[in-house]
């Protein structure tokens, strides 16, 4: 372009930042954000946004830098979107920067952004991080941040003090939940089965499962995916395939993410042929499996020594490669 006399867009930069990034060559990017500016190309809301992103990934992440981007970002003038600001504020907290996470908060709250979508990010990123305790000390300033505690914060803290396997101080925060008249949402109760089938306790997971039910709470197709792997995980196979079943007669339709995940579970309890069905069920769905589905259930039926029907996962997979060939 350069030779060519064209001229060069901050939009050509963007791109360009956006496919180093994309391949986890954060140092190129950033050396090609300041090659940007150094030619007096100034970055827009979009260049800051992707390479913001990028540095926050797993893949060649880059924290500092990434701060420093953000700051930028706001005192020229760009507000982050709500995509960004959970990235960001989710990569801070993984890493433990925890302090760095509410300062960024505190600034964007300071130029506009509204302080309930902010706040209830921050919670979030803290209760993916495992900081259950940080959150909740959190929630405790909303009312003077002109904040709500709402069902959204309530599921996060939940989720992240059963995972912890403090059931009692989640069960706390579900008392706290009726007294505000907040309706137990099916995002906690799916969480809630989870715990209960991991515990073992089965007959607990149904109660929550009926009470759902009775009380008009529809459980999601996440919900039932939690059913299937408890009972999968617990040797109960019947029942899994009974849930499963009804998801295709009643819905929620099982999406790929279900036989997936399905098809995994039978895999480590030593059922690949059932593992094998589920694949024929997803092309019959018009569901396409991915490499990994059928790497699986391969490596699966091999262990089992049952190498015929693994050579048909292969044919079934070259067979597929080669219809999607033909369909371009």
């Amino acid at each position: 372009m350069r030779r060519r006399h064209c001229l060069i867009e901050p939009n050509t930069w963007t791109i360009m930042i956006s496919q180093y990034g994309q391949a986890g060559l954060t140092e190129i990017a950033l050396n090609t954000f300041k090659e940007m500016k150094a030619e007096g190309y100034q970055p827009n809301g979009a260049t800051f946004k992707f390479l913001i992103i990028f540095l926050c990934g797993k893949k060649g992440r880059k924290l500092d830098e990434a701060i420093k981007l953000f700051q930028q970002m706001l005192s020229s003038g760009f507000m982050p979107d709500k995509e960004m600001v959970d990235i960001f504020l989710s990569a801070l907290c993984e890493s433990g920067k925890f302090a760095e996470a509410r300062r960024a908060v505190n600034s964007l709250c300071r130029r506009g952004f509204k302080n309930q979508i902010g706040y209830s990010l921050l919670i979030k990123s803290l209760c993916r991080a495992g900081k259950a305790e940080e959150a909740v000390s959190l929630t405790n300033e909303f009312e003077k941040l002109g904040c709500k505690v709402d069902q959204y914060i309530y599921a996060s803290i939940v989720q992240a003090l059963l995972r912890d396997g403090r059931l009692d101080a989640a069960l706390d925060k579900l008392d706290d939940m009726k007294r505000a008249g907040i309706p137990q949402s099916v995002q906690i109760n799916t969480s809630l089965i989870a715990h209960f089938f991991k515990q073992r306790q089965i007959k607990k997971a149904m109660e929550i499962y009926k009470k759902m039910r009775e009380e008009g709470c529809e459980p999601t197709v996440i919900t039932y995916s939690a059913l299937i792997r408890g009972y999968v995980n617990m040797g109960m196979f019947s029942d899994a395939w009974n849930i499963f079943l009804r998801m295709k007669v009643k819905g929620p339709f099982p999406d790929f993410k279900t036989y997936s995940m399905f098809m995994t579970c039978l895999c480590k309890q030593g059922r690949s042929e059932d593992a094998l069905k589920l694949i024929q069920d997803m092309l019959e769905s018009k569901i396409i499996p991915s490499a990994i589905n059928f790497r699986t259930v391969y490596y699966g039926l091999n262990r089992e020594c049952k190498q015929d029907l693994a050579h048909i996962v292969l044919r079934m997979k070259w067979s597929l490669k080669k219809e999607r060939m033909h369909s371009v």
